[in-house]
């Protein structure tokens, strides 16, 4: 036997080295991640489920976005025509800016009381409310208001020029709101009153007007701060104005409305 050649009784003598267990190095691994999510889920911080929850409106906020609601859509025109006159109340709106708005179609004026008031309303001609006979005749073939032609005169003025809150409470689902406003009309009155017809004088406007780019006019500034300071002493004089609202569809409804007069 040659010197250099192995011995094969000592090559068997000699132990191979194992080859590595496959599975045992993966269950080892999965073993070791699994101790790391623990870890890492032990030690993260939870996570904060903040539930936002809607917050009530206080009446303040109510009692802002009502008179904003009546000033949008003109709804001191009921304090002219009454609430039994809302096809009126509409057409006052609905031509509110409109340059020679002499016809105006029954769809608009009935869309318009269904969103304000909820009401269905049946539709006839429209009397001045100087009493100086038909203002709008309605045309039932072509469903449509047409104003006739000899009322070139001037009218009552349907926008107050201010306008405070008197009360406000909440009666269940519903609000009630009792507005106090001012008018003024020198058609009507040289004073300004608490009534559009200028009836319930509250200040003579000449105390109160001054120059401005169309002519002289209220300095609505001074009588804010005027009417803001003497409302104590003025808050039940004159004529008031009651409003109850509800919701539809995300809305504000017009429910109710009265007119509380200087007695009550």
């Amino acid at each position: 036997m040659n010197e250099y050649e192995p011995n094969p009784m000592l090559q068997n003598l000699v132990k191979k080295p194992k080859k590595p267990n496959k599975l045992l190095i993966g269950l080892v691994c999965v073993i070791g991640l699994l101790l790391l999510v623990i870890v890492i889920l032990l030690f993260r911080k939870p996570d904060v489920v903040v539930t936002e929850t809607e917050r009530k409106q206080s009446l303040d906020e109510i009692g802002e976005e009502i008179k904003f609601f009546i000033k949008d859509n003109k709804l001191d025109a009921l304090d002219v025509y009454g609430y039994d006159n809302l096809v009126r109340v509409a057409i006052n709106d609905i031509c509110s800016g409109v340059y020679n708005c002499t016809e105006i179609k029954g769809e608009a004026v009935q869309e318009y009381v269904e969103e304000v008031f909820d009401k269905k309303v049946t539709f006839s001609n429209i009397n001045c409310e100087l009493n100086d006979g038909v203002l709008y005749t309605y045309d039932s073939v072509n469903n449509k208001f047409v104003l006739e032609n000899n009322h070139m005169h001037g009218g009552v003025g349907t926008e107050s020029i201010y306008t405070k809150i008197n009360t406000i409470k909440r009666k269940g689902d519903k609000i009630e709101i009792v507005l106090n406003k001012l008018y003024f009309n020198p058609l009507q009155s040289e004073y300004i009153t608490t009534d559009p017809l200028g009836i319930n004088m509250v200040y003579k406007a000449s105390d109160y007007m001054h120059t401005t780019d169309k002519g002289e006019d209220i300095d609505l500034t001074k009588l804010s701060a005027n009417y803001e300071n003497d409302f104590d002493n003025l808050k039940n004089v004159g004529t008031r104005y009651s409003y109850v609202f509800s919701e539809k569809n995300g809305h504000y409804i017009l429910e109710k409305y009265e007119v509380i007069s200087d007695e009550e």
